[in-house]
């Protein structure tokens, strides 16, 4: 018995060490207690046929699952070992009801839940499988409510600043209209130029453009002046251009051209489209305005678009561009222009057709014409300009029409906007000078007139120009017209201008020029007025000149005679014993277009042969001062009854048919001249 209650002792404290084991171990299986409600619809347990939650290990490699035993006193879970189902979800544990007293599962006397076997037979229920609880886990970041708040918020401050960003930029670099609001809140602008914002569009390349690719004479932006009409015209272009163009624009250079010209040339005092200030504009952003005139030839009203208004400037009063919006032309006459033509009007490389003429500019004809390789034609006459014609200016080979004439005793009066007057009598229009505008000077006719190889019309007259004429003259093969009468030219007349087949008018009176007629005048087929009267002429009429049946114009009187004068230079006058000699031809009635014949004030004499009379166009004869006597022939008095007319009926038939010397008979007798004159005294009294 002794024996047999060791044994039991034994066994029972090997039963009590076994359990001790298994206990031990046991708590370094379990996981954390979850507290009811805890791990509601994440971390749920399962329940067996009892009721008892099971949990279901996946270390477990037995088939008994692990059943979670329930302190309802202390209302704490322990999870323990149940590996019998698999794939199980979570399910959310019920809450217990308050008023059924939970049912109390079996502890051994250790306190440990005793593992009660599943009753398969239970009701088939959806089962969930539990997740073990990690109680230092957080909620992913984008679950977190105050994360998602401050997200929120921060795109909200960066969608706002993109708007502000986007729109001051657009405003600032499109310009900004001003608005029926802001005139009731801020006013109407004033007429006076403002401060020119800042904006991006000054780094936006234009003035590097401008500088480098129109600005002449080596100048550019740096230290020029505010009131400079270049740095004014790329303000324009910069901050109140509607137009707003970008550095790559292929209108950029025509665009700043055409406004630095119409800034330069005081666009407020034109009379015709002038700037839009002066149509009453209430606003300092150039707006489309129109304007319009009555064309003069066509007798037609034209519309037309203010300059410096942000329109194409292909709509502006006077600018010509081809169908690809090119400026060709520009054609401003008589608009009182005032001021200096500015040379950057040389970087319009495209540009054929420039008229200004019948304004107030003064100063110099710019070089840099020169290098305009499509002018095809400049005509500036009717002008103050002064100066030397540059020599530049022949290298625009393709030149076809120059006309600078009208430069000297021009008088042109014009306004400034700042009511300034403007003459051009005086040099740079009265403005800082005083002094008589002598208009162009220096040579003009040398040699290198055989680079203009398309010229077909010079006009030079009414200048100060000097120097020879030069026998190249002759090459201009396509000349037509070569006008430079009034001027200082000294020298004789080229041979070589008989060469010039094309040529319809030659006028050279009124120059210091000395020369007889060429002897084969006769090969300019083309010659219609022929004009070299007022020059120190001798010689007869070469017989050629009567073959030139286009001839309607031959005027060859009041030859000058000069003389040195001691310390004076040389003086020269008019007097009738110097000149051409000789008689008129029979020939003459070959010229029957000839509608006008002064061969006064010469020592030209004989008589007029009959065959004047077929001169049928004949509208004007003056043969007084001259030694032609005799009688008038029937053929001519015929010929003033019919074309030798005009309503005041005078200076139509001049002729010293008055008693010569008050006494004695008339040098010429003549029944029907309309003015005579006495050959002596030479005084002219109209006799009808």
């Amino acid at each position: 018995m002794a024996e047999e209650g060791r044994k039991k002792k034994k066994k029972s404290k090997k039963s009590r060490r076994s359990q001790s084991r298994s206990a031990d171990a046991l708590d370094e299986e379990q996981p954390l207690p979850i507290h009811n409600g805890e791990a509601e619809f994440s971390h749920g347990a399962d329940y067996n046929a009892d009721n008892d939650p099971v949990i279901f290990d996946n270390n477990n490699n037995d088939d008994e699952p692990l059943v979670a035993s329930a302190d309802v006193e202390e209302n704490v879970i322990t999870l323990v070992q149940d590996d019998g189902l698999e794939d199980a979800i979570p399910a959310p544990i019920e809450e217990p009801d308050a008023n059924v007293e939970p049912e109390q599962p079996g502890f051994t006397e250790d306190g440990l839940a005793v593992a009660m076997a599943v009753d398969t037979a239970a009701e088939d229920e959806y089962i969930y499988s539990a997740i073990e609880y990690d109680p230092d886990s957080k909620p992913p970041l984008h679950k977190n409510r105050r994360f998602r708040v401050y997200t929120c918020m921060a795109f909200m401050v960066v969608i706002t600043v993109v708007v502000v960003v986007v729109v001051y930029t657009t405003r600032s670099a499109k310009g900004v209209e001003t608005t029926e609001l802001e005139k009731l809140v801020n006013g109407a602008p004033s007429f006076s130029p403002t401060a020119p914002p800042t904006t991006n569009r000054e780094a936006s390349g234009i003035r590097e453009q401008v500088e480098a690719g129109i600005l002449q004479r080596g100048v550019n932006f740096t230290g020029m002046p505010d009131s400079d009409p270049r740095k004014r015209a790329l303000e324009w272009i910069l901050h109140y251009d509607q137009q707003q163009l970008d550095s790559d624009d292929v209108r950029l250079y025509q665009r700043y051209v055409l406004a630095l010209f119409a800034i330069a040339l005081d666009s407020l005092a034109w009379l015709t489209c002038g700037e839009h200030r002066k149509f009453g504009n209430e606003t300092e952003f150039f707006v489309t305005e129109d304007c319009g005139m009555t064309n003069a030839a066509t007798g037609v009203y034209e519309s037309h678009k203010v300059w410096l208004s942000s329109t194409d400037e292909c709509e502006w009063y006077g600018v010509i561009c081809s169908k690809d919006d090119v400026v060709r032309g520009v054609e401003l006459m008589g608009n009182s222009l005032i001021g200096e033509i500015p040379p950057e009007i040389s970087q319009l490389r495209f540009l054929q057709y420039l008229a200004l003429n019948g304004n107030c500019l003064y100063g110099t004809i710019p070089p840099e014409f020169g290098n305009m390789p499509n002018l095809l034609s400049l005509e500036l006459h009717g002008n103050g300009l002064s100066g030397k014609l540059p020599t530049e200016l022949y290298d625009a080979s393709k030149l076809q029409l120059l006309n600078v004439a009208m430069q000297y005793s021009y008088n042109s009066v014009c306004i400034m906007s700042n009511n300034t007057y403007v003459n051009t009598v005086y040099e740079r229009g009265g403005v800082t000078s005083r002094d008589l505008n002598f208009g162009l000077i220096g040579q003009v006719l040398d040699s290198n007139v055989t680079k203009w190889t398309s010229m077909k019309g010079l006009h030079l007259f009414d200048n100060s120009f000097s120097g020879k004429v030069s026998e190249e003259v002759g090459s201009l093969k396509y000349l037509v017209y070569l006008r430079a009468h009034n001027n200082r030219l000294s020298s004789i007349l080229p041979n070589k201008l008989t060469n010039l087949k094309k040529t319809r008018e030659v006028y050279l009176y009124r120059n210091e020029m000395y020369f007889d007629i060429p002897s084969r005048i006769g090969d300019m087929e083309d010659l219609e007025d022929l004009r070299l009267n007022e020059n120190e002429m001798d010689g007869e009429i070469p017989d050629s000149l009567y073959s030139l049946r286009k001839l309607k114009n031959l005027w060859l009187q009041d030859t000058v005679h000069c003389e040195e004068v001691q310390g004076k230079g040389y003086e020269c006058s008019a007097d009738s014993d110097f000149g051409f000699s000789g008689t008129i031809s029979t020939k003459i009635g070959n010229l029957k277009k000839l509608k006008k014949l002064y061969i006064n004030n010469n020592p030209i004499g004989g008589v007029i042969p009959t065959e004047i009379g077929l001169c049928e166009v004949l509208t004007e004869l003056h043969i007084h001062k001259t030694n032609i006597g005799g009688s008038s022939p029937e053929e001519l008095c015929l010929l003033r009854d019919k074309n030798l007319n005009n309503e005041r009926n005078v200076g139509v038939l001049y002729a010293d048919c008055r008693p010569n010397n008050k006494t004695q008979d008339p040098f010429f007798a003549c029944d029907c001249c309309t003015d005579c004159c006495d050959h002596t005294t030479k005084v002219c009294i109209a006799d009808d």
